[in-house]
């Protein structure tokens, strides 16, 4: 915010501050009845949804981040100028991979950091958190007859948690205190051939162990769960958390990640196939499994959240920015949402085939789209 000089007298000022204290008090007024999630059709909340506007943004008092994979891959100088556009609208936090099979590619004795290095040393520099997602797997650590998946699960817990302790030991010492452990198990393209609770368990076990061991403050989330269907393939994200839970996950995270996205309906709008309303509206939901297995007091990360606004299920770039102007008015509102990543900072392409290529607040070529000027309203910039 731009700071002007402020000649007036003193009568003038006094009035002024009046009003100021009267506007505080209302938004905390309006900020104490925000406390519980929102009313959406279906939803037995009172309190009706809320959203952002101009004249009156909602403070972005939690961790608001942007899930931007493609960073790590830029030049420190790209690097530092996109981390400095994320900051001027509110963004705090990056969403990075500790990529395994990256780091390690070449064997279990061999490490290649450099690019990691650099990447959390800018996030870092520009005084912003990191959350690391420690994903991946190399092929000679990857589960027999899967190396050449697309990404083929670790063959050993054991292993994974080596990998794990040495990521949380050369990062916690830089302030890398969240640590997400791995990336929408519950989805083929990140566990193939074909999703495994009991195995992702058992790997969440482990590297929760071996971080704890070496930071035991570490904020450690279990994996943002992507809203799937039940396929036969796939698992369904509230299927998938009642697994891990029968499968002994409770004790091994501190909070549970999840990736809500709704499109191409609207976080505010109730449907049971979507990703939001399946966090706390439906029966089962996200929130509830956690509850019937005590842990309430746990909180959710939403470590992705977003829509296309372009390709074949884009929602238009107005769209795009309601979506994400309704995500951040109601994680805010609600208290057991810890914070939230938009994914993702800039568009991969331009191809009108490839949902993929469009969740950017910025064009490919590095324009702003509506979301940009949305989020940073949201944000209260």
């Amino acid at each position: 915010m731009l700071h002007k000089p402020i000649f007036v007298v003193v009568p003038a000022l006094l009035a002024a501050l009046a009003l100021t204290l009267a506007g505080c008090s209302l938004a905390r007024t309006n900020n104490a009845n925000g406390q519980r999630p929102c009313a959406r059709h279906g939803s037995a909340f009172a309190r009706p949804c809320v959203t952002s506007s101009a004249s009156t943004p909602p403070s972005a008092v939690k961790p608001m981040g942007v899930a931007e994979p493609d960073l790590v891959a830029k030049t420190p100088a790209a690097q530092a100028s996109e981390l400095a556009a994320m900051k001027a609208i509110g963004i705090t936090s990056v969403r990075l991979d500790a990529d395994w099979g990256g780091v390690q590619y070449a064997g279990r004795n061999s490490f290649s950091w450099t690019a990691l290095d650099q990447v959390v040393a800018s996030v870092r520099a520009a005084g912003m958190t990191v959350d690391l997602i420690i994903d991946g797997c190399p092929a000679w650590a990857a589960k027999a007859g899967t190396s050449g998946d697309v990404s083929p699960p670790p063959a050993s817990p054991a292993l994974y948690a080596v990998f794990a302790a040495a990521v949380a030991t050369r990062y916690a010492p830089q302030g890398v205190t969240m640590f997400e452990i791995w990336n929408e198990p519950n989805n083929k393209g990140f566990w193939s051939p074909k999703p495994s609770p009991a195995a992702y368990t058992a790997d969440l076990k482990a590297a929760y162990a071996s971080i704890k061991r070496v930071d035991p403050a570490a904020l450690i989330l279990s994996a943002g769960l992507a809203p799937e269907v039940n396929d036969g393939t796939d698992i369904n994200a509230i299927t998938f958390l009642k697994s891990m839970y029968a499968d002994g996950a409770k004790g091994s995270f501190d909070a549970v990640a999840y990736h809500p996205y709704s499109y191409p309906a609207l976080p505010n709008s109730y449907q049971s196939w979507s990703g939001w309303s399946q966090m706390s509206q439906t029966n089962p939901s996200i929130r509830s499994v956690m509850i019937s297995n005590g842990d309430a007091a746990k909180q959710i990360w939403i470590t992705e959240v977003g829509a296309p606004s372009s390709g074949p299920d884009g929602v238009g770039q107005q769209g795009q920015a309601e979506d994400l102007t309704q995500a951040i008015a109601n994680a805010n509102a609600t208290p057991w949402i810890a914070g939230l990543y938009l994914y993702s900072w800039q568009d991969e392409g331009t191809d009108p085939a490839n949902d993929e290529n469009w969740f950017g607040l910025v064009t490919a070529a590095g324009v702003h789209k509506t979301a940009y000027a949305a989020v940073a309203t949201a944000l209260g910039h």
